[in-house]
């Protein structure tokens, strides 16, 4: 008896057909919704919708002592560009140096020789994109401030020689001058504020130097500053006898003069005595204060050298003292 029977497989296979029909049919209405959705929020019509996009390639593209020049590719739908800026490494917030509907745009009174940050923004007249950042924008030097001699070391013939530093300065070319202006050293420095000559002599030096900053890989220099460079006068004799003190010091080549100073503390209460021309080289003092010299006493003195070119005028200042009990010593500052 051949009896036939229901497979239970095809109803379930059927069942599962249609719940994954379902399921394709729901996930497909949630795409659908979902696109809908981003197209009413960023329809084709960008414009319609307001949607302002940030300035790309932003450049500088030129410089002077005193402003930086950028440039950038056009944002879509912005009627002008916001230009702000402030000193790099600065706290503080960007300000606001102006406007223009140009991709180009020139920030003026700035200061020489320093790094900016520059920031452009697109607006729409309504509202601003995101700002695009420089953070490497120039100017060039227009000089090297506050050069001046920060120590003659003559016991090991080195000059310390220092300036103001400027963030936007690449390096320093420096040249070590004698009396009749012949270079006898010239070196080139880094982002610095100071260097050293070496094997310098007892004799008054011009150093000069400029600054320069690299930019689109051409040097672009400063003018030049200069300086006199002056030696203490060295004591040679230092003696006390009866109430008197008797001292030389060996001449500087190219001073105009010297002063004599005396105390009876290492590092204090040093008291001008004399001031005396080129030719001297010697002196005795006889009192110290309105009083006499007391043998019994220890006397501190150094001689300073003073040198007077044209318009410039300056003196050693003092980094070592010469005691009458023999010896001598590192002065503080």
């Amino acid at each position: 008896d051949n009896v036939s029977q229901e497979n239970p497989s095809v109803g379930t296979d059927e069942k599962r057909r249609v719940t994954m029909k379902k399921i394709v049919t729901t996930k497909l209405w949630a795409v659908l919704l979902l696109t809908g959705l981003f197209l009413a929020v960023y329809p084709k019509d960008a414009k319609a919708a307001g949607y302002l996009s940030a300035v790309q390639d932003l450049k500088q593209a030129d410089a002077t002592v005193n402003s930086i020049a950028l440039e950038w590719s056009p944002s879509e739908n912005a009627t002008e560009y916001r230009v702000y800026y402030k000193e790099s490494g600065s706290s503080a917030d960007y300000v606001l140096c102006g406007s223009t509907n140009e991709t180009r745009f020139v920030i003026s009174n700035l200061k020489d020789g320093t790094e900016y940050y520059v920031q452009v923004k697109a607006s729409d007249g309504t509202k601003e994109s995101i700002g695009r950042t420089l953070y490497d924008a120039v100017t060039f030097p227009a000089k090297v401030d506050g050069l001046h001699q920060k120590r003659w070391y003559y016991f090991i013939h080195s000059l310390d020689i220092g300036w103001d530093y400027k963030s936007g300065v690449s390096g320093y070319e420096i040249s070590l001058c004698n009396s009749k202006g012949k270079v006898l050293q010239k070196k080139e420095v880094g982002a610095a504020s100071s260097t050293s000559c070496n094997n310098v002599k007892d004799s008054v030096y011009t150093v000069e130097a400029r600054a320069y900053t690299v930019f689109q890989n051409q040097k672009h220099y400063s003018a030049t500053s200069s300086i006199n460079c002056i030696p203490q006068a060295r004591i040679s004799k230092l003696k006390i006898s009866g109430k008197k003190i008797s001292l030389s010091w060996k001449k500087v080549d190219g001073a105009t003069g010297y002063k004599i100073y005396a105390s009876t503390k290492k590092y204090k209460g040093y008291k001008l005595i004399k001031t005396l021309g080129k030719k001297s080289g010697k002196y005795t003092i006889t009192k110290l204060k309105g009083k006499k010299i007391n043998p019994k006493k220890t006397y501190y003195v150094y001689v300073e050298t003073i040198c007077k070119k044209g318009k410039k005028k300056g003196s050693s200042g003092a980094l070592y003292y010469w005691s009458t009990k023999g010896g001598y010593g590192h002065l503080p500052g």
